[in-house]
C-alpha cells in the first residue's frame, strides 16, 4: 500500500534558528551551529510558523520510516545546540592497570593488558574530553553533535577491546556507562 503523503512536524524552541534549503538543514543555538545534509533521501523539508515540516509523498511503509529517522536527526540537532550531549566512559581494570591521559585533542591509553605501547584516539571535531574530578576512572566526552560524540566513544572502546581473551573473565577496557545532556 502506498501512502499519498506522510508529514512530521517539529517545534522550534525559542533561541534556536533553523534554516532548510535543498535538503540541507542548519540549526543555530546558544551552544553553536550544526549543519547536516539529507540529499540522499526523497523528502521535502520546510520551515514555517516556527515549525519544521518534513514531507514525503507516495511511499511505502518502510520508505516512510525514513521520514521519522530524519525528524529524529533534526530533533537531536536542536537538542545539541540548546543543551549539548555528554557521554561518560568508565575505565574497568581487573587484571592490569590502565593509564588514560588527555593531551592535544587526543585520548592516550597506556598499559592496557600490560602492553607497552600507547594507543592514541583522536577526538573528532567539536568533541572535548576531560576526566571527572571526583572519579579519576571516569572520562567525560562533551559536544553538540551526538553522532560525533558517540563515534569518538566507539573509537575509544574499540581501541582497548580485549581480543583473543575470554570476555567473561577479562573485563578490562573502557566502556560507556552513562549518556546525558550537559545542561540538566
Amino acid at each position: 500500500m502506498k501512502y499519498l503523503q506522510k508529514t512530521e512536524i517539529i517545534d522550534i524552541p525559542s533561541g534556536v534558528k533553523v534554516t532548510a534549503k535543498s535538503r540541507v538543514v542548519t540549526v543555530k543555538g546558544p551552544r553553536g551551529e550544526l549543519t547536516k545534509q539529507f540529499k540522499h533521501v526523497k523528502i521535502e523539508i520546510e520551515v514555517k510558523d516556527n515549525k519544521i515540516h518534513v514531507h514525503t509523498y507516495m511511499t511505502t511503509y518502510k520508505q516512510s520510516a525514513i521520514l521519522y529517522t530524519i525528524a529524529s536527526h533534526i530533533k537531536n540537532m536542536i537538542k545539541g545546540v540548546t543543551v549539548g550531549f555528554r557521554y561518560k566512559m568508565h575505565t574497568v581494570k581487573k587484571h592490569f592497570p590502565i593509564e588514560v591521559a588527555i593531551k592535544d585533542g587526543a585520548v592516550e591509553i597506556g598499559r592496557f593488558l600490560g602492553e607497552r605501547n600507547v594507543k592514541t584516539v583522536k577526538l573528532l571535531e567539536g568533541v572535548t574530553a576531560k576526566k571527572n574530578e571526583k572519579d579519576q576512572d571516569e572520562i567525560w566526552f562533551d559536544g553538540i553533535d551526538i553522532d560525533k560524540v558517540a563515534l569518538t566513544c566507539a573509537h575509544v572502546f574499540q581501541s582497548c577491546f580485549a581480543k583473543d581473551k575470554d570476555r567473561r573473565k577479562f573485563l578490562d577496557g573502557i566502556y560507556v556507562s552513562e549518556k546525558e545532556t550537559i545542561d540538566k
